[in-house]
């Protein structure tokens, strides 16, 4: 796995042996401003484009951060609709420790107005690698 995007706040792996992105947020997210978040999603979308994965493993532990509607409505309309463009199936999430930043997380996949992928959540990361790499 190959280290394909690193900033503060968010980092990216790239499997492409399994067709696979692996990523995980920092606790710095707790200091991290809308506009910063939106343009880590916009390089995000970048490299979507660029590997075209079809599993994500995210690692959403230590995210602090609190996803308000105006950009979970964002990641609905250009996140999810480039999933949908590339044929992406299943993403596994590890959510965050801190309830309103899980909440949030929740609030945003159950935004995807595409109905393209899988989501999923998990407590362990084996059992999310399971899910995502069985048929």
């Amino acid at each position: 796995m190959e280290t394909i995007y690193k900033s503060s706040y968010f980092e990216v792996s790239n499997d492409p042996s399994k067709q696979m992105f692996y990523f995980s947020y920092s606790e710095d997210t707790f200091n991290m401003q809308s506009a910063e978040y939106i343009e880590s999603l916009r390089d995000f979308i970048k490299l979507i484009y660029q590997h075209t994965p079809k599993f994500i493993l995210g690692d959403m532990v230590d995210f602090q951060f609190i996803i308000t509607p105006d950009i979970q409505q964002w990641i609905d309309e250009n996140l999810f609709k480039v999933y949908e463009e590339i044929g992406f199936k299943k993403i596994a999430l590890l959510l965050s420790k801190e309830y309103v930043p899980k909440l949030s997380i929740q609030q945003t996949m159950e935004e995807d107005s595409t109905d393209s992928f899988k989501t999923r959540y998990f407590d362990n990361s084996e059992e999310a690698l399971t899910w995502l790499l069985a048929s």
